[in-house]
């Protein structure tokens, strides 16, 4: 593989991802918890009942196995694959779909082995963006040596890396651009919109055994893990952003690894321009492939990350109806030119420390205050509430224009209606388990572990 030695090679890689207008895909990753029944207990890796033997039982459906040095550490099937997050949380990885309709067969055909494989093993399934008990001292870790590597350099760089690597799970969905002008469209939408659906679909409101008195306690930890790749990316509101300004931002970022030999090598801190020049100690005279340069991108976790696609990862993890309505808002958004453009316009004048400032008050809000969360300076609109249900009819109107029909003739605005009823009764998945909570469950946390399923 060619080596990099200049950023323009890097440059000349992301354009060339870009894709034909109908040739542009969705795929979607979907991060859970899987937990003892007999004792609401995390799995470990090891063990009859751990996370390998999950792996293991993945098999027996077609799926074939992944390993770092002899160790298993996930799965693929196709374009498809299972991964480990850093404390065995299980992630699909989703193949790329040209509808909506193929994406929720895959999430259906997910859940159903999934399903069979825990019942036989006693297991539980958890869709929450983060664990509503365990502390971070009961979580294992996945003996991969990447996370090795972040696991002591996370607490040089916030507090809460560790939390979020153990105690977190997403829902993210990925998708395609056509050129560097759609590219910058998509992005500044993504990044701006992206509060609207953070609170509408807030799902992690406890944190150690209590209500933490927010509406994401995931949100909170990933503003307290690592300032430098989290969060908003101001760069992505730029109206005349350029894939080369996006590399030079990406370079600036510090490195966590490289793979070498079957295994990461750390990095951690070290400078990717460093690595071009030949001039690390730990690969003196090495310069990095390509296949480097994509690990480093993936270690940009801003809430939307530009890669050879782009990756939405704001919200919490959800269940399937949830995530599939998440799913169809972006889709909607994003791939009708009408819509986009739509969307553009409700975030034309989106000021980067305004809704920087709104992404740091975000997780403790509800959509019973939306008509009170301030949006002044980021939406052409007069409250949350309208912004939101302006960037629903756009999806929806995307969704009816697209067209895209399944098997019984029904088009992808089925797969919204959920998230158009949460927003319609003005409560989010956190605030509903909250109310049961404090209501009908007494303070007891029991009944979520079997509420919040996939």
């Amino acid at each position: 593989m060619a080596e990099i030695t200049e950023a323009r090679q890097l440059c000349v890689d992301l354009a060339a991802h870009g894709k034909a207008v109908d040739r542009c895909l969705i795929g979607v990753e979907h991060e859970v918890f899987l937990f003892t029944r007999a004792d609401r207990r995390p799995l470990p890796y090891a063990g009859r009942d751990g996370i390998r033997a999950v792996l293991e039982a993945f098999q027996r459906f077609g799926w074939r196995p992944s390993r770092e040095r002899e160790r298993l550490v996930g799965l693929t099937r196709g374009e498809a694959a299972i991964t480990l997050e850093p404390a065995g949380q299980l992630e699909l990885s989703g193949a790329p779909w040209s509808d909506l309709h193929g994406v929720q067969v895959e999430l259906l055909g997910f859940r159903r082995e999934l399903a069979e494989i825990a019942a036989a093993m006693g297991l539980g399934v958890m869709a929450l963006g983060f664990a509503p008990e365990w502390t971070r001292r009961e979580m294992g870790w996945v003996p991969k040596s990447r996370y090795r590597i972040m696991r002591a350099y996370m607490p040089r760089v916030g507090v809460h890396g560790k939390d979020m690597m153990t105690r977190s799970c997403a829902f993210q969905l990925n998708v395609d651009f056509c050129s560097e002008q759609d590219m910058r469209a998509k992005f500044r939408v993504a990044m701006a919109l992206q509060p609207l659906v953070m609170v509408a679909l807030a799902n992690s409101p406890f944190a150690d055994g209590r209500d933490s008195n927010l509406t994401s306690y995931r949100h909170y930890v990933w503003l307290h893990t690592d300032s430098a790749r989290c969060g908003i990316l101001p760069l992505a509101l730029s109206p005349t952003l350029s894939f080369a300004e996006f590399v030079d931002r990406a370079l600036a970022v510090p490195m966590y690894s490289v793979a070498r030999h079957g295994e990461h090598l750390d990095l951690a801190g070290r400078r990717f321009p460093d690595m071009m020049r030949g001039a690390l100690p730990e690969l003196p005279g090495e310069r990095p492939t390509l296949q480097d340069w994509k690990a480093h991108l993936n270690t940009l976790m801003h809430d939307v990350r530009l890669k050879d696609h782009l990756e939405l990862r704001g919200n919490d993890s959800l269940s399937l109806e949830y995530g599939l309505a998440l799913a169809a808002f972006w889709t909607g958004i994003l791939y009708d030119r009408q819509a986009l453009s739509g969307a553009l316009a409700l975030v034309a004048d989106c000021d980067v420390a305004r809704l920087n400032q709104l992404r740091h008050e975000l997780p403790r809000y509800g959509l019973a205050e939306s008509e009170r969360i301030p949006v002044a300076g980021i939406y052409a609109a007069d409250s949350f509430a309208e912004a939101l249900e302006r960037a629903l009819a756009l999806a929806e109107a995307g969704l009816r224009r697209r067209h895209r029909l399944d098997a019984q003739g029904q088009d992808e605005r089925r797969y919204l209606r959920p998230l158009q009823a949460v927003v319609a009764l003005g409560r989010s998945p956190a605030e509903h388990w909250r109310s049961r909570y404090h209501g009908r469950w007494r303070g007891d946390l029991r009944p979520l572990y079997e509420r919040a399923s996939l």
